[in-house]
């Protein structure tokens, strides 16, 4: 796919609050990456979360380097929680690869829309 110039630094700068967002609150620069790629970019929904993964998959081991440096990871909880997430990432990959149509939008929207309300209380 081609994009212009103007596409590709528009990626680039908003790509830099995404790593910020990652970084600064732990989480969240995917649903960014996402939502770039599904705007600028024009992917369709499962191309953008997938490529998505591999944009935040070199974003997250840098920001974890950076709290595993200063001190800031328990260990006992990442580990266990690392399993999971293995575990997880597996089955929602290969879901996705099975959803149809507009699904893998309605589910992801659902799940931000849940967790904002969850974030209220």
């Amino acid at each position: 796919m081609n994009l212009s110039a103007k596409n590709k630094w528009l990626l680039v700068a908003l790509s830099a609050v995404a790593g910020f967002v990652n970084g600064f609150l732990g989480g969240g620069g995917g649903v960014i990456v996402v939502a770039l790629l599904l705007a600028v970019v024009k992917l369709h929904q499962k191309y953008a979360q997938a490529t998505a993964l591999l944009v935040i998959l070199p974003l997250t081991a840098v920001s974890a380097a950076v709290y595993i440096f200063k001190g800031n990871v328990d260990w006992m909880p990442t580990l266990w929680a690392t399993l999971g997430v293995i575990a997880g990432g597996a089955a929602g990959a290969l879901l996705l690869n099975k959803l149809k149509g507009n699904v893998a939008k309605i589910i992801f929207a659902l799940v931000l829309i849940a967790g904002g309300i969850k974030m209220f209380f």
